[in-house]
């Protein structure tokens, strides 16, 4: 029987790279995703992968993915992936509340609501939680409140979960990526004028020099699930930039 790996946002950036190395390695992949298209393109690439549409704010949407690992997969996860969710800048004074709503949602609560609901399946495999935090969450930056301090409490949330899951025998981890080549600035509505200007504003604090790019981040994260005695870390992966 193939091990599973469920990965939330693995239809791009991050996630889709961790998605592409254990399909390549044989295992069942099931990716959520919030396009069709970044859906369907996946597919396309990975010929027998599994996807569903996932939107965390959707209860539905939460209860698909559960009734998929119970009958598809006999109720058996190895590997769950929180990698979905979304960048916003928010300056203090121009902040709404559909901003940090939707900053939460995305990276505190629908990642809560979904280990939770996995519970059962990986403590029968004594299975890996692996969260997707953000250098963000570590080194403080402006104009971030609300993304920031949603990396922030997810890499709290790492910490409380491998203490509570380990006695079920769940590892909980979480890598902190620096600034990395990914779609996601564009996805956020950024012209490609402000996505240069904040890519090189970010290059210029990178001791390292240089952005990162999604195998830098995808070689940290096979390496921390690969591993049978580590839990409760948050490894940041940036090329320096939340010491810099």
């Amino acid at each position: 029987m193939n091990n599973k790996i469920l990965i939330a946002g693995g239809s791009s950036g991050i996630g889709y790279g961790i998605a592409k190395h254990f399909y390549e390695k044989g295992w069942d992949v099931l990716i959520t995703g919030r396009s069709k298209d970044k859906l369907n393109s996946a597919k396309a690439a990975m010929p027998g992968i599994r996807t569903i549409v996932y939107d965390s704010a959707n209860e539905n949407h939460l209860a698909d993915l559960v009734n998929f690992i119970e009958n598809d997969w006999n109720g058996l996860l190895d590997i769950l992936v929180n990698s979905a969710g979304h960048v916003e800048l928010t300056s203090l004074k121009d902040i709404s509340k559909s901003s940090l709503e939707a900053m939460y949602q995305a990276h505190l609560i629908g990642p809560t609501l979904l280990a939770s609901k996995c519970l059962k399946f990986l403590a029968a495999t004594n299975g890996h939680i692996l969260n997707i935090t953000s250098s963000h969450g570590i080194k403080v930056y402006a104009d971030l409140s609300a993304y920031g301090s949603a990396k922030a409490g997810l890499n709290m949330l790492t910490k409380i979960w491998s203490l509570e899951l380990a006695p079920l025998g769940i590892k909980v981890n979480a890598i902190a990526p620096g600034p990395t080549n990914t779609g996601i600035l564009k996805a956020a509505g950024y012209d490609d004028e402000t996505v240069l200007t904040i890519q090189e504003s970010e290059k210029k604090q990178i001791p390292l020099q240089r952005r990162g790019n999604v195998d830098d981040i995808v070689s940290v994260a096979v390496a921390i699930l690969e591993s049978k005695w580590t839990t409760g870390i948050i490894l940041p992966v940036d090329g320096g930039i939340s010491i810099s």
